[in-house]
């Protein structure tokens, strides 16, 4: 009989876990974050709706280990420039080094700035911010994902969901947003002229519950975009760590993370009113050894933070600012040299490949020593015309016949450096799957 009841108990627990763990819905994932797509569309100026379906397609739903363990909402991997957090995921090759951010907003908001600091995708910033079209065709063009049918699956999701009803919405920095979880915790973010009492009326909530649910002094104001949580916080964090970032309080980690702040500063060991320095790492979840004490900041420089703060929600955003677009002296044409290939020829004169073996009427593999690759349209048409210049004193061998991988590089990157296919690589390589290590030697060429 014991034996049955454990049987049952255990099925009960992992019926339990499995609801739990249910999947979040497309719906779901577009109700929670298009408010950050479009206040991101202001601020940076990428159509909400393709900030949305790259989401959707991206993280899963939101349900992808990598959105729900990192907060990455876009795939976008670590990079040379990049200094945040990081985690490992498998994509093109096998533990590639990934961002991390504290919060999705975050992870919007560095999606945007990606773009907008990348001059691959600089012409998408000329289109009008309801061409989505244009947008998804070009990310695909510039290569943001390995998927060839990139374009045509994002501008499906925007017109299956009516995404680009988002692009025309207000240019206020802050949109009316309905009732979210944070923390498991339900929350509204307050709006233009909200008070304590208007959303407590509006919630059937006292003020004394707002007060108290949001660790506030009785008469405490509150400004536009603050959280503002309509159940308690709990005593623990959404996450296991936070880094402090400058001017950042405990009051605003607190509220970030829907964690009460007494328990903030009773889980590292601080005295109430005590604020961590920039970088200090702060236990969500865990509890600090009492060895383990944190550098506080001075009274003097708490004062002087206060009187710097801006509210970021009260910065009036009409539209964004225009790209800074590098100026490249640009050539009629590239004379391939030796260790040249498509990828570095298109970053040197920011070009994309495509166009550059479009216009020269050539593949990847017939780029050769000695061969003149023209950068522009115009330049290739009055050089070429219906035949293409083939150099007839050099001798015609491709000009990079190895690839010796470095750090970072994957199977994918490689085919796209050198416009061959990933059996092309196997093939001359006798590569059984996408493992390759730092310093192979791969053949590239025939």
């Amino acid at each position: 009989m014991k034996n049955v009841y454990c049987l049952v108990l255990v099925c009960f627990m992992t019926a339990l876990s499995a609801f739990g763990q249910e999947k979040q819905t497309r719906e779901q994932y577009i109700e929670k974050y298009k408010n950050l797509a479009i206040k991101e569309m202001h601020r940076a100026g990428v159509p909400a709706s393709i900030t949305m379906a790259q989401g959707i397609l991206e993280s899963s739903n939101g349900n992808s280990r990598l959105s729900r363990k990192g907060n990455n909402h876009f795939g976008i991997k670590c990079k040379s420039t990049w200094k945040g957090k990081t985690m490992r995921a498998n994509d093109d090759a096998p533990n590639e080094c990934f961002r991390a951010y504290d919060s999705p907003e975050e992870s919007y908001r560095d999606h945007s700035d990606f773009l907008r600091n990348n001059w691959r995708y600089h012409e998408l910033f000329d289109l009008d911010i309801t061409n989505y079209k244009g947008w998804a065709r070009g990310l695909r063009k510039a290569g943001y994902a390995t998927n060839q049918s990139y374009h045509t699956m994002l501008i499906n999701l925007v017109e299956k969901h009516e995404l680009y009803k988002l692009d025309i919405m207000s240019a206020e920095p802050l949109i009316t947003i309905p009732v979210v979880l944070q923390n498991e915790v339900p929350i509204v973010y307050a709006e233009k002229d909200e008070t304590i009492e208007s959303i407590a009326d509006e919630n059937e909530l006292t003020n004394r519950q707002i007060y108290k649910y949001n660790d506030l002094k009785d008469g405490q104001k509150i400004e536009e975009g603050d959280i503002v949580y309509l159940k308690p916080k709990r005593r623990r964090g959404s996450q296991k760590f936070h880094t402090v970032k400058s001017n950042e309080s405990m009051y605003q980690i607190s509220q970030q993370y829907g964690i009460k702040l007494k328990h903030l500063y009773r889980r590292n060991r601080l005295e109430m009113g005590a604020e961590p320095i920039e970088g200090s790492q702060l236990y969500m979840r865990g509890k600090r050894t009492k060895t383990d004490s944190l550098p506080t900041k001075t009274e003097n420089q708490i004062e002087k933070e206060k009187e710097a703060f801006v509210n970021p929600h009260n910065l009036k955003v009409e539209k964004a600012p225009p790209i800074e677009k590098e100026n490249i002296d640009l050539p009629s044409y590239h004379v391939v040299v030796k260790g040249d290939n498509i990828y570095r020829i298109a970053e040197k004169y920011h070009v994309f490949e495509e166009d550059l073996l479009k216009w020269n009427k050539i593949s990847a593999l017939q780029l050769t020593l000695g061969r003149k690759i023209y950068l522009t349209k115009e330049s290739a048409e009055k050089a070429l015309g219906e035949n293409p210049e083939v150099p007839k004193d050099d001798p015609v061998i491709p000009a990079t016949k190895y690839h010796i991988v470095k750090k970072g590089e994957t199977v994918y990157r490689i085919t796209q450096m050198y416009h061959i296919t990933a059996e092309q690589l196997a093939k001359w390589n006798r590569l059984t799957g996408n493992q390759i290590n730092i310093g192979q030697k791969l053949r590239v060429s025939e």
